[in-house]
């Protein structure tokens, strides 16, 4: 047990002094106390002492409620109105290609400054992921509110700060976007409430029937469907465009995505995906497969930005986000306490009614 504001318990000192003021300044006309009238006419204990006890009761009731004495902790689900984004840095070897004749900015520089914009034109509300990639796909930052967190760990993607992931992500050199989207999907999947993710065994087979050349329509769990997954969720993947759709045989033995099958993927959730291109292009199945042709609709856009930063193209890119739906699927647990406001101040309005009624009803008014 506990109470929300214990300094409001002073005021109880207060109530004794009330009621004495009360007595003192209250008109009343007095009884006679010559023994010739007798004892009968003197109030009985109810309409003398009546009227003082619930008015006594209303006030210390009163400042009960406004103590707030609180007990018996509970846990509140709260659904918060955000927009899911993950950001994906590519840290392939062709991400090191100097940017400009003095060789001293990279491919990579350009699209880390790029990143840093779109941190900086955050809303309150965009919940953001970071991820970077090479051969393999790590996260780096698991979506967050808080800017100079994600700032922080865009910096270990610096290759000026040499930091240990840095080094071990730029280390294998090769491009592997398509498990970097993969694992963007699988944050959004772990973010759900608890109810509505799907099982390891869904994921699992999701994941396998992204590989080699697919035209079999994908089975989305029916727990994404009903909780209208996709709303206000964005994949923002910043490359010079050396994609590969992986869809070899080779490709699969290594299990290696297919990046179509990917944005499929994403395109059939509702999920939006942006490429920003630093100095280079996109393959045409890529791109055919992430525009749609003229009559489908698109999985995303690509944005072509060119060897230094263009601011221009990054708010491009953060407009579309912003003028998406925000989702409510995140959860946000609050620990709280069940109060005794509410209770004891109807307890004590009924008692100041009953008090009222004392001071107006013929049988109990002293007078």
């Amino acid at each position: 047990m506990s109470i929300q504001y214990p300094w409001a318990l002073l005021l109880l000192a207060l109530i004794p002094a009330v009621l004495i003021a009360k007595k003192k300044y209250a008109v009343r006309t007095g009884f006679s106390w010559v023994s010739v009238l007798g004892q009968n006419l003197q109030p009985g204990p109810l309409k003398a002492h009546g009227a003082d006890f619930l008015a006594a009761a209303a006030m210390v009731l009163f400042v009960l409620a406004v103590a707030n004495v609180q007990y018996s902790s509970y846990w509140q689900k709260n659904y918060l109105e955000s927009k899911w984004i993950m950001l994906v840095q590519d840290l392939s070897g062709s991400m090191g290609r100097p940017s400009d004749e003095s060789g001293n900015v990279t491919l990579g520089d350009v699209a880390l400054e790029g990143a840093n914009a779109f941190i900086d034109l955050r809303n309150k509300d965009d919940l953001i992921g970071i991820i970077a990639f090479s051969n393999l796909a790590q996260l780096i930052a698991p979506p967050s509110f808080d800017r100079e967190i994600l700032r922080k760990k865009l910096e270990l993607l610096n290759r000026k700060s040499d930091s240990a992931v840095f080094r071990e992500l730029t280390g294998g050199g090769e491009t592997n976007a398509s498990y970097a989207a993969w694992l963007a999907l699988c944050v959004f999947f772990m973010l759900l409430p608890e109810e509505n993710q799907p099982s390891y065994e869904q994921i699992n087979d999701l994941r396998y029937s992204l590989m080699g050349e697919s035209t079999a329509a994908l089975q989305i769990p029916a727990t994404l469907k009903k909780t209208d997954f996709g709303r206000g969720m964005a994949i923002v993947l910043f490359t010079d465009g050396r994609i590969e759709a992986n869809k070899s045989t080779e490709d699969v033995e290594k299990g290696l995505l297919n990046f179509v099958n990917v944005i499929g993927l994403v395109k059939q959730l509702g999920i939006k995906l942006y490429l920003v291109v630093v100095g280079g292009d996109v393959a045409g199945e890529v791109r055919l497969a992430l525009e749609g042709a003229a009559a489908e609709s698109s999985a995303g856009q690509i944005f072509y930005m060119p060897r230094t930063l263009d601011k221009t193209q990054i708010n491009a890119v953060y407009n579309k986000i912003n003028a998406l739906e925000k989702n409510r699927l995140l959860v946000k647990l609050e620990k709280r306490k069940k109060d005794t406001r509410g209770p004891l101040a109807v307890t004590a309005a009924v008692l100041l009614v009953a008090y009222w009624m004392f001071q107006i009803l013929p049988a109990t008014r002293k007078i």
